[in-house]
Parts: C-alpha cells; structure tokens; sequence
C-alpha cells in the first residue's frame, strides 16, 4: 500500500514539474531538478512491485525535459548560444536515468531472486 501511495505521488509530482519548467529563468532549472526527485521516487516505489509508476515517471520527465523546459527545449537548443548549459543538463538527466534504471533492475533481481527461494 506504501508503495503504491508514494508511485503515485512520484506521478504527480512529476506532473508538477511541468509549470516550474515552462517559466523562464531559475524556476526552469527547479523544475528540471524537480522532475529528477520524482524520477528517484518512482524507481523506489517501483523497486517493490509494478515499473508501471517507474514508467510513468520516465515519460513525463521525459516530456519535461525535452518539449517543456525552458531551459533544455530541444526546440531551441539551435538558438541558444549556452551549449555547455544544456549539454550538461542532459548529462545529468542521462547519469539519473541510468541510476534509476540500475535500481529498479537490482531490485527486481533481488524480489525474483527471493521468489525462487
């Protein structure tokens, strides 16, 4: 039950993100980390039971990051001129993915594994 209450809080709190990211300035690199945070949640909450939380969280910040943000719009990455900015900011959100993609299998081995036993 605690799972499932803190995956959906991880869904809505990256859907939160969304109105930080689509400010200018400071609040769209709060929105960014914001949609990190969630990402962290959901692959706990997943790390339990059903990725579907995990998933949704992945996508959304995907959507964040991507089309949304202001500062890591795909769209505009050929007309700013700071590409060390948003070449970094991808980074970090390629390092967290990757993190919680670990945990979630590492989890998930561990949970088949006790299964077995």
């Amino acid at each position: 039950m605690l799972n499932k209450v803190t995956g959906w809080c991880a869904v809505v709190l990256s859907l939160m993100a969304f109105y930080p990211s689509n400010m200018t300035g400071g609040l769209s690199c709060i929105g960014f980390y914001i949609s990190l945070f969630a990402m962290f949640i959901g692959a706990y909450a997943s790390s339990f039971g059903k990725s579907v939380y995990f998933n949704l969280v992945f996508i959304f910040s995907l959507i964040n990051i991507f089309v949304i943000n202001d500062g890591t719009n795909v769209f505009l990455l050929s007309q700013q001129n700071d590409w060390v900015y948003v070449l970094s900011m991808y980074g970090i959100f390629a390092v967290v993915s990757v993190v919680c993609f670990g945990l979630l299998r590492k989890e998930t081995l561990l949970a088949q594994l006790d299964a077995v036993n």
